[in-house]
């Protein structure tokens, strides 16, 4: 053999000793494939609370190896719309935002239940058994995750009480004397926005929480009482009163609740504006930058009838999972992440809202937010607003007949009759619980 082909041959073989052992590469470590999870919500588009949500998204993202969120805000409105056109042709995302109560009830054979990831037991010690039974637990089983309590109460500015030497009242009378006051001094006592109509039915429903007894509202809400019964008929006649006493801004229909009604309150326009605690955030918002305590106060709806026990209202969020979610095991781990109290400490934070965990201590709320969370507690009962208390069909009649009352006052007793005309057509369907 030629030299030069021995030195070839020989390179050759070196070549592939290495190649076969030393040379190897370090294996590359295996790429996590996380499923995703599509949540689709209501919460403001714009405001705090959708930034909140896409914060928390990205924590539990950072957190979680399985799984990926992936939230979608809605417009209030389409989305009681859409939720319900996604569970009807199936085509659904994992985990839906929701309102507690009767909205609940009436999707509850297209959700899948929860409490085998949060068992009824859980629920209890961690919502408290009042929540979880008005709340989360439909058909005897549990099928939304409370994320916000929402109470509604009087939101007003505290210069204008104090410039007139006022303060906030406790009865009826007093009530009454606060807004002849008002208007004495040349200022609107009580602003309202009802432009989406809902702002509205926060008068109805206290009127009659604080002149009936919560069993009759719920026989109401249920088609088993009339809206021609005396109970209703003196709900719009004290509705009426303070229309005609000019406690009213003028064509509240027209305005928004917030950018208008609210805004006239922070000017000094208006007094006062019966509202969620949603307002709250409208209110800290960096373009008005109104604070509470200082700029702002609050109180509870007056006591009107002392025989009447004492309800709290407003709306309950949560999330709830369609039977035709494509992950059902990533959702149910984005609920077990938003039932804990840090998630809903930073909900709280941003929505002005109450956290549903009851673990969640004082210390992590503001001072006014302790003062609505005792007032709470000072209550017998909670009771979900008009339309959620309400099955849908029959929500939107009501809906209308605020809205149209705030036009025609004096025409309440032939809109209470069209309206239970209207009501008799549907069909009564008992809550089950």
């Amino acid at each position: 053999m030629h030299k030069a082909g021995l030195k070839s041959g020989v390179l050759m073989l070196l070549w592939v000793v290495f190649a076969g052992t030393g040379c190897e590469r370090e294996p590359e470590a295996p790429q996590i494939v996380r499923t995703e999870v599509a949540v689709r919500h209501y919460f403001s588009l714009t405001g705090p609370f959708s930034k909140t949500m896409n914060g928390l998204a990205e924590d539990f993202n950072h957190s979680n190896v399985k799984y990926s969120l992936r939230p979608t805000p809605l417009e209030h409105e389409s989305f009681k719309t859409i939720i319900r056109d996604d569970l009807q042709t199936g085509r659904t995302a994992d985990v839906y935002s929701y309102w507690a109560g009767a909205r609940v009830q009436s999707i509850v054979d297209k959700l899948a239940p929860i409490d085998d990831v949060l068992p009824l037991a859980d629920m209890d010690k961690r919502f408290g058994s009042a929540i979880v039974k008005s709340a989360c637990t439909y058909n005897g089983r549990v099928y939304l995750l409370p994320l916000t309590q929402q109470y509604v109460g009087f939101f007003y500015n505290k210069k204008v009480f104090a410039d007139n030497g006022l303060k906030p009242p406790q009865t009826w009378p007093e009530f009454l004397q606060l807004g002849k006051a008002l208007k004495a001094r040349g200022v609107t006592p009580i602003a309202l926005g009802s432009k989406a109509k809902w702002p509205a039915q926060f008068w109805f429903d206290y009127l009659l929480l604080r002149t009936a007894p919560l069993e009759y509202r719920q026989k109401l809400m249920a088609g088993e009482a009339s809206f021609t019964d005396p109970q209703v008929l003196r709900v719009f006649s004290l509705w009426r009163d303070l229309l005609k006493a000019g406690f009213f801004n003028a064509r509240p229909n027209t305005l928004e609740f917030d950018s208008d009604a609210a805004t006239q309150v922070l000017r000094g326009e208006a007094a006062m504006t019966l509202m969620g605690t949603w307002l709250m955030g409208y209110f800290h918002s960096p373009e008005l930058d109104w604070h509470e305590g200082a700029d702002y106060g609050f109180f509870p709806f007056p006591e009107i009838d002392p025989q009447i026990p004492r309800v709290a209202l407003g709306p309950i969020d949560g999330f709830v999972i369609p039977a035709a979610a494509k992950n059902p095991e990533g959702a149910k781990a984005v609920l077990a992440y938003f039932s804990s109290a840090v998630s809903q400490v930073t909900i709280s934070r941003a929505a002005g809202s109450i956290a549903p965990n009851l673990s969640v201590e004082d210390r992590h709320y503001s001072p006014m937010q302790r003062e609505i969370r005792a007032e709470i507690g000072r209550s017998n009962a909670w009771a979900f607003n008009y339309d959620l208390a309400t099955p849908p069909a029959r929500a939107d009649i009501g809906l209308n007949l605020f809205s149209e009352f705030l036009e025609s006052p004096d025409d309440y007793k032939r809109l209470l009759s069209n309206t239970q005309e209207r009501m008799a057509r549907i069909s009564v369907v008992p809550q089950v619980r």
